[in-house]
């Protein structure tokens, strides 16, 4: 399933494992220097709007697909494992993803080692796309979440929420240093990891988080997210959330997503 059939887009198959592709809408070489990245397939609430947005601007859009899942199956010896594909930007991560996410595969060491090694090409294979002659200054991400956060008291079943977010922070969570909570859902907010980012969206009303640089070196807080990999290597981050529909629980906010993708053109544009 292509984003937009009818505007400029192609796929660029993974070679290791043909089954996984890229869907690239722009020009990773366009005088513009910013590059949209969709992980996880099944959150597609904007996607066409940013697609469009993209033909308009410049940049480019990639989002990775499979079968259309959250997560990615690796075909490893005739064996399916299974990855977050926002788990595959450092090492740590990919490695530490496998074991929880595929049982007993800590007794298969040769098995570890091969889908590490597929998930680290399938993490450069995302990067050369995002990337032209050079990489670009900023890597915003898009993504969806569930209704709330579990445990949450009415009936939350997602896992990313300005509340709870500030409920980490107060706990003492060192991967956060602040954070804004907006004028809107408390699922639709902004990841960040610039500071002037922050205040810029905090002043605009929206829901705001705001990564700790110190998990670029706190081996600890090395998740291989997408998000410490650009703490890492000095890239700009900026990570677009809404909430969307979930076995039947919630509502797809694409009315705010596509101003909070406004929102993020005119920080880029700045």
């Amino acid at each position: 399933m292509h984003i937009l059939p009818l505007l400029l887009s192609h796929a660029v198959v993974f070679p290791q494992q043909p089954n996984i592709y890229l869907e690239v809408v722009g020009n990773n070489d366009s005088a513009q220097n910013w590059a949209f990245f969709a992980p996880h397939e099944n959150e597609l609430v904007a996607n066409q709007y940013l697609a469009k947005q993209i033909v308009d601007k410049g940049g480019v859009f990639v989002v990775l697909r499979q079968k259309g899942k959250r997560l990615i199956v690796l075909d490893i010896d005739d064996k399916k494992v299974t990855i977050d594909p926002n788990r595959i930007f450092t090492k740590h991560g990919r490695i530490t993803n496998l074991t929880k996410l595929n049982p007993n595969i800590n007794q298969q060491p040769t098995l570890i080692h091969k889908a590490e090694q597929r998930a680290a090409k399938l993490s450069q294979f995302v990067l050369n796309a995002l990337s032209g002659k050079k990489p670009p200054k900023t890597i915003i991400a898009l993504h969806n979440n569930s209704n709330g956060y579990e445990d949450d008291g009415k009936n939350g079943i997602g896992d990313v929420s300005i509340t709870r977010y500030q409920k980490k922070l107060t706990d003492g969570a060192k991967y956060l240093i602040d954070i804004s909570n907006g004028q809107y859902d408390e699922d639709d907010l902004y990841f960040l990891t610039d500071k002037n980012d922050f205040v810029t969206t905090r002043n605009h009303g929206w829901n705001a988080v705001l990564q700790n640089p110190n998990v670029a070196f706190d081996p600890e807080e090395d998740d291989g997210s997408l998000s410490v990999y650009a703490e890492m290597k000095g890239y700009r981050y900026i990570n677009v959330e809404a909430e969307r529909i979930t076995d039947g629980v919630g509502e797809d906010h694409l009315s705010v997503q596509t101003k909070m993708i406004d929102f993020t053109f005119s920080l880029l544009e700045k």
